[in-house]
């Protein structure tokens, strides 16, 4: 008898542990998976004085916060970054390893959703011509659809193109993003024609009326302590303005330069949410005792950071005015759908603030000059051994060896590495060269994992350069991401709503860890890529 008194109690300890590890399993109506492109972990207590209460702060207080939550692979880039929240896998497994390759089959560089197969569906022009066939695993969304015999809708939104098709994964009821024009368009991997209520989106609130208007800072200029000053040498300029500062006036950007320009306004921002609130109507999201998933991805930080830097009083004042954004998206969800939602928030990366800047600052920092590099290396093995391009390709911070001349030469090909990588060596900012074919599991630095993380035969380089932290690839002003340091891994991660209780945690978690924590939540499958864990909230 006691015995089984005893057993009976464990095994209630291990529910109760179970429960109290991660909520049991629910069924909310609707799952809203919110990415914002770009946005850095300290942009959240950086702005908070400045933000109101119904926005992030409704997430932190009413949520769960991971503190310490990165991204495990290099390069940190956009696609790669939406592709490992749906997945819960790396590049590795994915196989989306940056926005675009060089495809070593077909010796060219292929972008990352671009397929031919699939016609554009709202726009003349081949920018809906796409699918996220690259992506080989399952995502949130189809593992939700496979779970009920696709009674679940799967919806996804932003301005990039990859922003939306990457999180939709395989079998998205929809996926739009914008055109030149600033009109919401698809492929015909997801539909025959745009749903009506998208074209009339596209009739009354095109990128033309987002544009419409001046960017106005919110605050007084003064009141941006956190940022630069305005007026700066850190900054790029539109070929319309004079010079990078406020108001920034897009009355003269027309069709011919493109509406969607909106991308590099928080305006863009607006646009996406009042999109989102008519999908989540028109497709009666949350309507029926299925969960449906909505993927949100907010654009415009992205390109905001590229343009004027995470310190740009352009920055701060886009973070408020996104706050704005959620909190009205958060009451409209509250008000159409009610209590049983289940949000994320996190980002795809974070970015360097501009190494400009930063050596003003007297922090170490520069810019690698990449090309100039390839150029040095070609035109010594030139010189030296009569070789035509060695480098065959130089992207996303990787070097292709071409073979074909190393054959051709009849060269070493461990020499010929080796002296690469010597002269890779010879210029400033440069910290370490990793062959890639050469990293293993075991006692390797934490970089090199990362590294493997984010490597796919035929579609990664022989050599990875890894520059000193605070340097950056060629750019002049503005800044960018892609290193593995904590800048451009360290990014939000909070959950809210159905089945998530309120808290923080400071323990390192993993950016892949999101989508198995999902599928815990929801009671489905994990996406079958999946090498993340699901978190704890405790």
């Amino acid at each position: 008898m006691k015995n089984k008194l005893g057993f009976v109690f464990v095994l209630n300890c291990f529910f109760v542990f179970a429960q109290d590890s991660i909520s049991s399993a629910i069924h909310p109506k609707l799952l809203v998976g919110i990415v914002v492109d770009q946005m850095r972990y300290d942009y959240l207590f950086r702005y908070w004085d400045k933000l109101g209460d119904d926005g992030f702060k409704k997430m932190i207080m009413n949520g769960y916060l991971f503190k310490n939550a990165n991204y495990s692979h290099i390069p940190t880039y956009t696609a790669p970054g939406h592709a490992t929240i749906y997945s819960g896998c790396t590049p590795s497994q994915h196989g989306i390893v940056a926005n675009e390759w060089y495809d070593q089959s077909f010796e060219v560089t292929k972008y990352c959703v671009d397929d031919k197969r699939f016609n554009s569906i709202g726009t003349n022009n081949g920018e809906g011509e796409k699918s996220p066939k690259n992506m080989l695993v399952t995502t949130i969304g189809d593992e939700l659809k496979l779970s009920n015999n696709n009674h679940s809708k799967v919806i996804s939104i932003a301005l990039k193109d990859r922003s939306a098709i990457l999180p939709g994964g395989h079998k998205a009821d929809g996926a739009y993003w914008i055109n030149k024009y600033g009109k919401w368009i698809t492929s015909s991997y997801y539909m025959k024609t745009l749903p009506s209520w998208v074209e009339q989106m596209n009739i009354s609130r095109p990128g033309k009326f987002y544009l419409g208007s001046k960017w106005e800072p919110i605050f007084p200029l003064m009141e941006y302590e956190e940022s630069y000053s305005d007026n700066n040498d850190y900054e790029e300029t539109h070929l319309w303005e004079e010079s990078p500062v406020f108001p920034h006036d897009y009355s003269s950007v027309t069709a011919e330069i493109g509406y969607s320009f909106v991308k590099y306004t928080p305006m863009g921002n607006t646009m996406t949410k009042d999109f989102a609130q008519k999908a989540i109507i028109k497709e009666k999201l949350g309507k029926d005792k299925y969960t449906d998933l909505l993927a949100i991805s907010f654009s415009p930080i992205d390109y905001i950071g590229h343009f004027y830097g995470p310190h740009s009083v352009e920055m701060e004042d886009a973070i408020i005015q996104l706050d704005g954004d959620l909190a009205s998206f958060f009451a409209f969800v509250e008000r159409n759908v009610g209590n049983e939602v289940l949000y994320f928030l996190t980002a795809d990366h974070g970015a360097v603030n501009v190494p400009r800047y930063l050596t003003d600052q007297k922090v170490p920092s520069g810019y690698f000059d990449s090309k100039a590099c390839v150029n040095l290396i070609n035109s010594q093995f030139k010189s030296s051994y009569g070789v035509d391009s060695i480098i065959e390709n130089s992207s996303n911070s990787q070097l292709k060896i071409s073979q074909n001349m190393v054959k051709k030469y009849k060269l070493n090909p461990d020499f010929i590495q080796e002296r690469i990588i010597q002269i890779i060596k010879e210029f400033s900012g440069v910290k370490e060269v990793l062959v890639t074919k050469d990293l293993k599991g075991g006692a390797i630095s934490n970089m090199a994992q990362k590294v493997i993380n984010g490597y796919f035969e035929g579609r990664s380089g022989d050599l990875y350069i890894i520059l000193k932290p605070g340097w950056i690839h060629d750019r002049g002003k503005g800044t960018t991401h892609g290193s593995g340091y904590s800048y451009d891994t360290h990014v939000p991660l909070i959950f809210m709503g159905a089945g998530v209780k309120k808290g923080s945690s400071n323990q390192m978690v993993n950016i892949k860890d999101i989508a198995p924590t999902i599928s815990t939540l929801i009671n489905v499958s994990f996406p079958n890529g999946t090498t993340g864990k699901p978190l704890r909230f405790e």
